[in-house]
């Protein structure tokens, strides 16, 4: 699949989830969507401390029958590496890339044994940032999914969007302070963003200073409530500042 045709796929779903009104709606859509990359299984849902067996806050999940049973009696909680990572992680990362302890090797083994049995054995995490102060991203599995850079790409910016909607239609409308309106320059900035340009670049484009260009970047994402620049550009489609 070329660049083009990619972007066209990114485009087509975000624009569908921007017309969804319910999170089953948002997991069906967003289902359909990373099914071409060979994905299976998601959710999108809060973090729990470590150690709690609490359940996170789902607001979209289609996972194996019988996992999450499996995961909460055999105490996964308390070694699961991947979710350990997520708390701290701002980028996506893939399973294989999370860090642990060697001292955890036996667990960390037994752990990722279930994800196999259950068809989880391979997937990638999405951080979604901080909603409400609760780490929170968006995972997806499969057996043998599409894990390459181009492919990871695409669902992060989809997940993001995904994961801004749902909970924009989870929490009360009152809710959360009110997202500022962009200036010009920082909408500008934004759209170069999506279109994969760098500081640098979109310095040389505009006329600006990179120094400036970081500045003006860093005032978009505070005023979208983003941890990350693909988060700023998803979220600031989602309120209607910027078209991909």
């Amino acid at each position: 699949m070329d660049s083009r045709s990619r972007r066209d796929k990114i485009f087509d779903a975000i624009d569908e989830i921007s017309r969804l009104t319910s999170s089953p709606q948002i997991a069906a859509t967003l289902g359909r969507t990373i099914a071409e990359y060979g994905y299976a299984y998601f959710g999108i849902n809060g973090l729990p401390p470590p150690g709690e067996t609490s359940d996170p806050v789902v607001l979209a999940e289609v996972a194996p029958e019988g996992f999450r049973d499996c995961y909460i009696e055999e105490r996964f909680y308390r070694v699961d590496h991947i979710c350990a990572h997520a708390r701290t992680a701002y980028e996506p990362f893939r399973f294989s890339e999370a860090p642990y302890a060697q001292k955890n090797a036996r667990s960390h083994q037994r752990f990722m044994q279930a994800l196999v049995t259950y068809g989880l054995g391979r997937g990638l995490i999405v951080p979604i940032g901080r909603p409400d102060n609760i780490p929170a991203c968006m995972w997806c599995a499969c057996a043998n999914p599409d894990l390459h850079d181009a492919a990871n790409r695409a669902i992060q910016l989809i997940a993001l969007f995904a994961a801004s909607k749902a909970y924009a239609l989870y929490r009360p409308p009152h809710a959360g302070r009110p997202a500022s309106a962009l200036t010009p320059a920082e909408r500008e900035a934004l759209q170069w963003i999506s279109a994969g340009k760098t500081s640098w670049e979109i310095a040389a484009i505009s006329g600006r200073s990179e120094r400036t260009i970081n500045k003006i970047i860093a005032d978009a994402m505070a005023k979208l409530d983003a941890v990350t620049r693909t988060q700023a550009v998803a979220n600031a489609i989602r309120v209607g500042e910027i078209e991909l």
